[in-house]
Order: structure tokens, then C-alpha cells, then sequence
């Protein structure tokens, strides 16, 4: 899947934040939810492949190669620290980012990630639930 470059969004705000940190990266996404694709649309040149957290192995990254793992914060099934668990154990190097709704305080969710995963490259995207 290759994400089209979108010339009609504004520079700033949640889509501006999402853009600029995924721009030309190659993207696996581990479950996207609904609230990724509209934020996606800021996103220009990247590359994504999708997956379900059950297939992700040092094999699938090797493969896949991504500069970047993009996953919800938290979904019914799995939350970033058991993603985060599964990357680190197959030897993942890349960044890592979450992203959900904002949040009151990110830096309580980072200091957990930081704990189990310490030194990873970790963001929390916060993608408002309606486009901005």
C-alpha cells in the first residue's frame, strides 16, 4: 500500500504532527483502528504494509524492513507495551509510535514504554477523532 501525497491539509495541528513524522518512512501497522486513515491523509511518499500483532516475527521484519511501527495506543486485544514486548524480542531497531486520542498526560505512557523498551524511539500520535 502506498499512501498518495495530500496537497489540501494545513501545516499545523494533529494531521501536521502525523505527516511530519511519517512522511517517505516505510510503515508497518500492526491493527489499524478507523481513526488512523483520516490522520494518514497528511501523509506523504510513505509506504505501509499491515498486520495483526499474532504474525509479527524477526522474519515479517526482516522482510518488511520498516523504518517505523505504527500501532494504537491500546485496542480490546493488545496494548503499545505488549507490541512493544514483541519488537523488542525480535530484535527491532526502528521507531516506534502509538496513536490514539489525546491524552491528559503522554509522558506517564513513555516513561512505561521507556521501562520494559529503554532507549527505543518512542512517540505517542495523537489523532483527534474528527479531522481538524
Amino acid at each position: 500500500m502506498t499512501i498518495p501525497p495530500s496537497s489540501n491539509l494545513r501545516q499545523s495541528g494533529p494531521a501536521g504532527r502525523v505527516r511530519d513524522d511519517l512522511t517517505g518512512r516505510r510503515i508497518l501497522m500492526v491493527e489499524p483502528s478507523a481513526t488512523l486513515p483520516l490522520a494518514l491523509q497528511a501523509v506523504s511518499g510513505a509506504s505501509a504494509a499491515i498486520v495483526q500483532l499474532g504474525a509479527i516475527d524477526a522474519e515479517l521484519l526482516a522482510r518488511t524492513a520498516p523504518d517505523v511501527v505504527l500501532s494504537p495506543l491500546m485496542t480490546s486485544e493488545y496494548d503499545i507495551l505488549d507490541l512493544a514486548r514483541v519488537l523488542r524480542d525480535c530484535g527491532y531497531q526502528g521507531a516506534l509510535r502509538a496513536y490514539c486520542p489525546p491524552l491528559p498526560n503522554t509522558k506517564l505512557v513513555r516513561a512505561e514504554v521507556a521501562q520494559i523498551w529503554p532507549g527505543v524511539d518512542f512517540d505517542i500520535l495523537e489523532v483527534p477523532l474528527k479531522a481538524d
